[in-house]
C-alpha cells in the first residue's frame, strides 16, 4: 500500500500540493505497470550493441539500460518499449558509461554490393512465387513490430563515435565527472596514514600490518602446517607465511587548496594584495578542521611568484606576506599557468584533494608568456610585442588547460566598469568556472565568497 505525503512545512491545513500529488500518482502507476511491460529480444541487442560501440566495460551498462527502457514504458502506461524509450536509455546509462573517440579514424570507402544475380526461369519462378509471397508475408508481419520499435541508426558509430554532435558535449561532461569520482577526491587514500577501513594484498613491503585479515587468511591452513612442523620438531601456536599477509587501505579527509591569484600591477594593486592576503588569513584561521591550505602567487613586471607556497600555518603566511611587491607590467598568463604548476605538484604530494583558483584581476594583460618564461625575450628590446588578441588567445589557452586539469576557476572582477572590456567574464566561461563582479570588495567579501565557491565545489 503506497501513501502520498505532501505539502509545505508550516502549512496548518494539511493539503496536498496538486504537482507532487500527480507525480506520486504517476509513479505509483508505473509501478504496477512496470510488471507488465516487455522488451523484445531486437531491442535488447540494440542496447547490447550500443554498449559494444561505445565501448563499456562489463554488462552493467545493457543491463541497466534495459531496465531504465522498461520502466520509461511504465512511466507512459505503456506495455512494450519503443524508439524514444530506446534512445533515451542510451543517453541515460550508456553514454555516461563509454569511452569517447572524438577523432575517429577515418575508413576507406567500402566497395559497392554486388549486383544481384540473374533471374531464374520464368517457369520456376512463377511455380515458387506464390510459396515465397506467403512466407514474406508472414515474416513481414512477425518483424513489422520489431523493426518499427528499434531506431534505425545507431548514436554511437563503428569507431566509437558520436553519430549526434548533440550528445558529445554532454558525453564529455559526463566522462569527467566520472573520472573527478573515481579519484574521490575528498576522501585520500593510502597505506600508512589515516583511518583502517579495510584490509588488501599488499602491493610491495608491508607498511601497515592488517592482523585481523591476515589471521584469517592463515587460518584454513593451520592443521596442515602444525603437521608439517612437528616433522621438523617446531612448536608454535599459529603458523603465518608471506602469502597471508594483508595491508591495511587507509583513508583520510583530503583538504583543499585555494590559490590566489592577484593582479600586483597598476596603481590599485596594493589594495587588490592586502584584500588578497586579509582573505587568505581568514581561511587559514579556519582550515584546521578542514584541512585547507592557501597559497598566493602575485604576478607583476614581467613574471609572477610564488609569494606563499601552500601551507595551512598562519604565522608562515604572516611572515611570508609582510613583505606585499606592486607595480610593474601584468602577465595574466604566467599567473595563471604558476598556478596550475603549484596545484598539479601539490596534487601530487597526496595531500590534497580539490584545487581551486581565485584570480583577483581586471582581466588586462600586456606581458606575453614567452617574455615571462625565457629570459632572453624579456631583454631583447627589438622583440615585436604581441597584439591584444595574442595576449587574450593565450589567456584563454590557459584557461582551457585549468578546466581540463580538473581545477575550478574563481574570477574576482575588479576592474572600473566604465572602461570594462568584460574579458575577466570570458576566463571565467572558458575554464567553466564562477565569475564575480566586485571592484571594490574587502578582504571580508572575498574571503565570503571564496568560502562559499570552496564549499559547493566540495560538496559537487
Amino acid at each position: 500500500m503506497y501513501e502520498i505525503r505532501s505539502g509545505q512545512p508550516g502549512n496548518e491545513s494539511g493539503g496536498l500540493d496538486p504537482v507532487n500529488l500527480a507525480m506520486g500518482l504517476e509513479i505509483i502507476l508505473a509501478r504496477e505497470y512496470l510488471k507488465d511491460v516487455t522488451i523484445s529480444r531486437e531491442q535488447l541487442k540494440y542496447i547490447v550493441m550500443e554498449a559494444i560501440r561505445g565501448g563499456c566495460q562489463g554488462h552493467r551498462a545493457e543491463l541497466y539500460g534495459a531496465r531504465v527502457a522498461k520502466c520509461l514504458a511504465a512511466i507512459d502506461g505503456r506495455e512494450k518499449v519503443n524508439i524514444d524509450d530506446l534512445k533515451k536509455a542510451v543517453e541515460l546509462v550508456i553514454i555516461p558509461r563509454s569511452i569517447i573517440n572524438e577523432n575517429p579514424q577515418q575508413q576507406p570507402n567500402e566497395p559497392p554490393p554486388p549486383p544481384p544475380p540473374p533471374p531464374q526461369n520464368q517457369d520456376n519462378a512463377e511455380e515458387d512465387q506464390s510459396e515465397e509471397e506467403d512466407q514474406e508475408d508472414d515474416d513481414n508481419q512477425e518483424n513489422e513490430q520489431q523493426e518499427e520499435q528499434i531506431p534505425e541508426e545507431f548514436i554511437f558509430d563503428a569507431d566509437g563515435g558520436m553519430v549526434d554532435p548533440k550528445l558529445l558535449f554532454f558525453a564529455q561532461q559526463a566522462q569527467r565527472r566520472r573520472g573527478k569520482a573515481g579519484r574521490a577526491k575528498n576522501v585520500i587514500f593510502s597505506e600508512d596514514r589515516g583511518r583502517y577501513i579495510k584490509p588488501m594484498l599488499p602491493k610491495g613491503p608491508v607498511k601497515r600490518l592488517a592482523v585481523d585479515a591476515t589471521l584469517r587468511a592463515a587460518a584454513p591452513y593451520q592443521k596442515l602446517r602444525r603437521q608439517k612442523a612437528l616433522e621438523k620438531n617446531e612448536n608454535k601456536r599459529v603458523f603465518v607465511e608471506k602469502t597471508d599477509m594483508r595491508a591495511k587501505r587507509m583513508a583520510r579527509k583530503a583538504g583543499a587548496l585555494v590559490i590566489f591569484v592577484v593582479d600586483a600591477s597598476g596603481s590599485m594593486a596594493l589594495n587588490r594584495m592586502q584584500n588578497a592576503k586579509g582573505a587568505a588569513l581568514q581561511l587559514l584561521a579556519e582550515s584546521y578542521t578542514s584541512r585547507d591550505q592557501v597559497a598566493i602567487i602575485p604576478f607583476r613586471g614581467d613574471a609572477a611568484e610564488v609569494l606563499l607556497p601552500p601551507s595551512r600555518s598562519i604565522a608562515m603566511a604572516r611572515k611570508r606576506l609582510e613583505r606585499l611587491p606592486c607595480g610593474g607590467g601584468s602577465p595574466l598568463a604566467h599567473g595563471l599557468s604558476t598556478a596550475v604548476r603549484v596545484g598539479l605538484n601539490a596534487e601530487k604530494s597526496g595531500d590534497v584533494g580539490r584545487i581551486m583558483i581565485v584570480a583577483i584581476t581586471d582581466g588586462r594583460a600586456n606581458i606575453s608568456l614567452k617574455r615571462s618564461t625565457d629570459p632572453d625575450a624579456s631583454t631583447d628590446s627589438e622583440a615585436p610585442r604581441p597584439s591584444s588578441q595574442e595576449l587574450k588567445d593565450e589567456i584563454l589557452d590557459v584557461a582551457g588547460k585549468i578546466f581540463k586539469a580538473g581545477m575550478s576557476l574563481l574570477v574576482i572582477d575588479t576592474e572600473n566598469k566604465f572602461v570594462s572590456t568584460g574579458f575577466a567574464k570570458e576566463i571565467a566561461r572558458v575554464a567553466q568556472g564562477k565569475y564575480y563582479y566586485l571592484p571594490n570588495a574587502s578582504d571580508a567579501v572575498i574571503s565570503a565568497t571564496t568560502k562559499e565557491a570552496l564549499s559547493a565545489l566540495k560538496s559537487s
